[in-house]
């Protein structure tokens, strides 16, 4: 990124540009020599591809992951300047190119790396909402002929003994849930927008939004991604919190990046959920310091501006809010848990819960963190 670019990017982060329009491509990946186009180098090949005319918020957040313009904001030259402008620990750190990927980035400080990573995923609660919604229709008298493709839900995903939703990758389908959402976007975009809610589109859009962007450690972000047990703020501050307040257990950050799971399926998956506990014990030591326990963990709270995702228990303490019911987590206090839990939605009111949480929180962070830059 060439220093006419970063100044630039600047001046839009501080005037709150990307808070109102979101880290998304067509405002932050565009080349310097295009004003109207998108151009990637895919296989290498040149595409140049026109950006995005909003129509639908579901199809557009489809569209730009899975198309090819999509991409991954939270590792945009914009997000990267953003954590240098608001993160103090990360000021003096250097943006370099992730290797072999277009336009994407990373920054290196003190032989570190660090990463950007989305806090809350939109396509797990997604399906998830999509699928209690098709239950709930099945029940009803549709009239429109629109919601024919949608009764066809259930021909590709399933939902099992448990209430979990899951794509029906080897039957009628033969795609995933992201493809099946990205082939059949448009014919899908009438009868899918009646049924989604303000909150669920709103969500959709704050997927992307500052206060939904942290900086991570190398291997932290894939790491930490598992469908089945939410990829979501709630379930990494859990185990954040566990590691820190125990002075530094291990295990709670092997159940957060899966890693005894990952021992006995992928070994190579495994090597890499090991590395990323390695990597996210030196992250905290560098943003801690000294201090430990309690102190530790509010101080990671607040310098990565958290506490809309916590509530301040009778001690002063951050407390992780359950997105799904908006309360704090019960099974934050001694005796610490010490298995997998569930932090994903399982009903329709709880999907609903989940977006309204999620988007008050991301907002109030977007918020603290336009003003930390406002104060620069």
């Amino acid at each position: 990124m060439n220093m006419e670019r970063q100044l630039r990017e600047e001046e839009r982060i501080r005037a709150g540009y990307y808070q109102q329009h979101n880290y998304t491509w067509q405002y932050v990946l565009q080349p310097e020599e295009y004003q109207d186009l998108l151009s990637r180098e895919v296989n290498g090949k040149h595409l140049q591809i026109y950006p995005f005319h909003p129509k639908n918020n579901w199809t557009d957040f489809i569209r730009f992951k899975e198309g090819p313009a999509g991409g991954d904001c939270d590792s945009s030259a914009a997000t990267m300047l953003t954590f240098k402008m608001v993160y103090t620990y990360l000021n003096d750190g250097e943006i370099i190119p992730q290797s072999k990927k277009y336009n994407e980035y990373q920054i290196k400080k003190a032989g570190a790396k660090y990463c950007g990573d989305t806090m809350t995923s939109g396509w797990t609660p997604l399906k998830r909402y999509l699928t209690y919604q098709h239950q709930a229709l099945q029940d009803k008298t549709l009239q429109d002929k629109n919601h024919e493709l949608f009764d066809d839900f259930d021909t590709w995903v399933k939902v099992k003994d448990d209430g979990v939703p899951i794509t029906n990758f080897e039957n009628d389908c033969k795609r995933g849930f992201r493809e099946y959402c990205y082939y059949f976007a448009e014919q899908m975009a009438a009868p899918v927008g009646q049924v989604l809610s303000s909150d669920c589109k709103l969500f959709l859009e704050n997927v992307w939004n500052q206060g939904n962007m942290i900086p991570v450690p190398e291997f932290f972000n894939k790491a930490r991604a598992r469908e089945d047990y939410g990829d979501t703020i709630d379930r990494m501050l859990t185990y954040l919190y566990y590691f820190i307040i125990s002075d530094g257990n291990d295990k709670y950050l092997k159940l957060l990046f899966c890693v005894e799971e990952k021992c006995k399926t992928d070994i190579e998956e495994a090597e890499k959920a090991t590395k990323a506990v390695e990597k996210t014990k030196e992250w905290i030591s560098q943003v801690c310091g000294e201090k430990m326990n309690k102190e530790a963990w509010n101080t990671f709270v607040e310098i990565h501006f958290l506490q809309p995702f916590c509530n301040l228990d009778k001690n002063g303490i951050y407390i992780p809010v359950c997105m799904f019911n908006n309360q704090p987590l019960q099974y934050a206090y001694f005796p610490y848990y010490e298995k997998q839990l569930r932090f994903l939605p399982g009903t329709l009111e709880e999907c609903e819960c989940f977006f309204r949480t999620c988007n008050t929180a991301i907002l109030e962070r977007s918020r603290l963190i336009q003003e930390k830059i406002k104060k620069r």
